[in-house]
């Protein structure tokens, strides 16, 4: 066993210059990260152009990339590690007694109460997410499946379905082939402000003025994007699902609109979702809809029609009632009508990686203890579960409560469901620790913050789909550096991980074969030891790999990039040669991951590295034996029988409804703190009304209005958005940030919106808050509070 580890935690190998010119990197601020050079001068993001090299984005931006230099330069950043004192101020610690302190006391809670007193919330910020495998692998190692994070908030349901339906990897994302479409129908988004889909504002430009192309948009309001549908059906808020659920009963109960051939040989359980469809009263469906029953049936008719028909989908209706239930039929209908696994329908989109299936994918998935929900695998193989159940986890009467929380790249008291349930739960925490590059709400909470570089200061990557058939991968090298004690995410976590004794050292030899682990011959050799020695261990692999092969690389972190290389050459080998050629066909699987992550290291701009099978894009993802697409899941017939009995919630005293969160030009979640960023005439956060509910309430532009809910209130500006419902208010997302004002007293910038938000207020099954349909009541009041 080596007796001494060497620790490397350089960010890069090569030195940062303090002047540069046309720097590849991407912007952070939405998960569409468009590509970006930036210059750098005296160390800092001076200057950022699109980059029409990134083979991704192709040149395209918003406006809100050009503000990125914000992010890494505020008055907030943490430079040092942190810890708080008795009167709950911080004081400046080294790393050493940081890790020291904090492995003894979570070893202490583990010891006492097991693995799964430990907590992890967070992990990869939109385009940050080289930390995933680090900080999965120390939660396994620690014993806890305890995993929440925001992506369980807005979509992890979408993957249960996929795993009921199709039975298809959590690697895999269900999405638009855009594209090839010659029908779209698109809810719950507005994509040319929110940016939803690839380059939304040049392919919506494209598709309004492609005569074979027909567009249809279920939104309330009128947007950006309905003003050149070629249908806007406007829909009462948060009624989706009945939406959804009249148009599947129509397609199933309609003569010719379904595909009886495709369901004859492609589908189980047809007959079971027929029966539960036919008595769904689609009359009563409209009517909750604010809708009739024939435009229903006109939008059916339309998309069950076309040639070539996808539906694309978004927040306001992942975050509203039923949502799990739209994510089901949503599906159903590209099912009913083969639209499903087809060119222009909904496709499965592949990651770099392989397509990996956990053998215990059918046992009793891991739940919540307070409220029995159940995690989810998505993204990867790790089950996730909404972050809008750790209040109650923290504080339910059981042994198996969370005792300790790790927060990384993540704000629950801006980002989580209640805010006020989490400031509570927080006191009966043993131990808060906060990786962050910034002193959030959450981080003046803590016991602990520990600094990292931000995306730009450290090798990033993300891990969103980002194109059809294409996969592509871009590596990012920092581009400028960071706080000089800040560290990578990863080495962090080895620290941890060896502070805790949770594995022996590295095997000595793994020192000696990692010296040519970077020729295919020397991989071979390599990941043969590394493998064995671990025996089955993930986070032996990844940990032992980071101290042993990661200082070869240009930064120990790669050793995940450089895995997943072999993890593509070995599992997916035909989608990679679909990429890299005839050449390399007769190559061995380690020559394959070396040229893989050659390409990827000599391309910080993008490369592609594999592609999807686009002939059986459905048979590559069905992993029943039989290949049958299971159409009747019962939990899933279950939720038919509520929605069809349940109408939407209403409530005299909460009479309007509102939508917590919408995404504006001048919004970027949590991630922007200074609001210098924001240009234009303000109040960039104001409370929307209708023309004709503001009359009524006597309120006009600018004038302070009071909004409540059942779980609080906030005093905020009005605003007049002539596009709006009457009953239907929004705010917009990515406020209630405490930044220094002037005088350098904090000052909170707008309305923290989960003040407003209801833990309890979700869905049943995955747990998704139902913040696009929260019931308010609003009131004029005399001045701001």
């Amino acid at each position: 066993m080596s007796q001494a580890i060497p620790v490397d935690a350089s960010v890069s190998r090569t030195p940062l210059p303090s002047e540069a010119t046309g720097l590849p990197t991407v912007c952070v601020l939405c998960s569409h990260n468009c590509g970006l050079r930036v210059d750098v001068a005296d160390g800092r993001i001076a200057r950022v152009l699109a980059d029409e090299s990134n083979p991704i984005t192709k040149g395209y931006l918003c406006n809100k990339a050009f503000s990125v230099g914000h992010y890494v330069d505020h008055a907030q950043r943490v430079e040092h590690p942190l810890r708080r004192r008795a009167d709950g101020s911080f004081e400046r610690i080294d790393w050493d007694t940081a890790i020291r302190e904090i492995a003894a006391r979570l070893s202490a809670l583990r010891e006492a109460h097991g693995g799964e007193a430990i907590a992890l919330a967070g992990v990869g910020g939109q385009a940050n997410h080289m930390d995933g495998a680090f900080a999965l692998s120390w939660l396994n190692a620690v014993g806890s499946k305890r995993w929440f994070n925001a992506f369980a908030q807005e979509k992890h349901q979408h993957f249960l379905m996929d795993q009921w339906m199709f039975d298809a990897a959590p690697s895999r994302w269900f999405h638009m082939d855009q594209a090839n479409a010659r029908f779209l129908l698109v809810m719950g988004t507005n994509p040319r402000i929110s940016n939803r889909g690839h380059n939304a504002n040049d392919t919506f430009k494209r598709l309004s003025e492609d005569e074979d192309v027909t567009l249809f948009v279920l939104d309330p309001r009128e947007t950006e994007t309905t003003a050149h549908a070629d249908r806007h059906v406007r829909v009462k808020p948060g009624t989706d699902a009945w939406f959804l659920l009249g148009m599947a009963a129509t397609v199933a109960g309609t003569e010719g609109l379904a595909d009886a051939r495709f369901l004859a040989e492609r589908t189980q359980g047809l007959e079971a979702l027929r029966e539960r469809l036919a008595e769904v009263d689609v009359g009563e469906m409209a009517r909750r809809c604010g809708v009739t029953r024939e435009e229903i049936q006109e939008v059916a008719s339309a998309y069950a029609s076309a040639p070539r028909a996808a539906i694309m989908y978004d927040l306001a209706v992942e975050q509203t009632p039923f949502s799990t239930l739209v994510s089901y039929l949503i599906r159903v209908l590209t099912v009913l009508t083969g639209n499903v696994g087809q060119s222009g329908g909904n496709v499965f989109v592949e990651t770099a990686g392989a397509s990996v299936q956990s053998p215990k994918r059918f046992e009793e998935p891991v739940r919540a203890v307070a409220s029995g929900i159940q995690a989810i695998s998505a993204i990867g193989g790790q089950p996730m579960f909404s972050p809008n159940l750790i209040p109650e986890e923290i504080t339910v009467d059981d042994e198996r409560r969370i005792r300790a929380l790790w927060v990384e790249g993540a704000n629950p008291i801006l980002s989580y469901a209640d805010a006020p349930a989490f400031r509570e739960a927080r006191k009966q925490l043993d131990l808060l620790v906060v990786v962050e590059p910034a002193m959030t709400e959450t981080a003046l909470l803590a016991d602990y913050v520990l600094p990292t570089p931000t995306g730009y200061e450290k090798w990033e990557q993300a891990g969103f789909p980002k194109g059809y058939p294409e996969v592509y991968v871009q590596l990012r090298p920092p581009v400028v550096p960071g706080p000089a004690e800040a560290l990578p995410e990863p080495e962090i976590h080895a620290r941890l991980v060896e502070a805790m004794e949770l594995m022996p050292p590295p095997p000595e030899e793994l020192f000696a074969l990692a010296e040519e682990a970077l020729t295919p011959e020397g991989a071979a050799a390599y990941l043969g030891t590394l493998m064995e020695a671990a025996q089955g261990s993930q986070a032996k692999v990844l940990f032992w790999g980071y101290r042993t092969l990661g200082p070869r690389l240009p930064a120990p972190s790669l050793v995940s990039v450089w895995a997943t290389c072999h993890e593509m050459a070995l599992g997916n080998r035909d989608g990679v040669l679909r990429t890299l050629g005839e050449d390399f066909a007769a190559a061995s699987p380690f020559e394959v991951a070396a040229e893989l992550f050659r390409r990827i290291l000599d391309h910080p701009e993008g490369v592609e590295v594999a592609r999807a099978d686009v002939a059986d894009n459905l048979g590559a993802n069905v992993g029943w034996p039989d290949g049958k697409v299971r159409l009747a899941p019962e939990r899933m017939l279950e939720e038919i029988d509520r929605a069809a009995t349940t109408p939407p919630e209403t409530d005299p005293e909460y009479p309007f409804v509102l939508a917590l969160g919408l995404r504006t030009r001048w919004t970027a979640n949590t991630i922007q703190r200074d609001p210098k960023w924001r240009k234009g005439r303000g109040p960039h956060c104001a409370l929307n009304l209708s023309p004709t509910d503001a009359e009524k309430l006597g309120v006009a532009v600018g004038d302070p209005v009071r909004i409540t809910t059942r779980r609080g209130s906030a005093e905020l500006p009005a605003a007049i958005d002539k596009k709006l419902m009457d009953g239907h208010v929004w705010i917009p997302n990515g406020f209630g940030m405490a930044y220094p004002g002037p005088d350098g007293e904090l000052v909170v910038q707008g309305v923290n919106l989960n003040d407003l938000s209801d833990a309890a207020d979700r869905d049943p099954i995955s747990g998704c808050p139902h913040h696009k349909y929260t019931l308010c009541r609003i009131e004029a009041v005399g001045e701001l509070g």
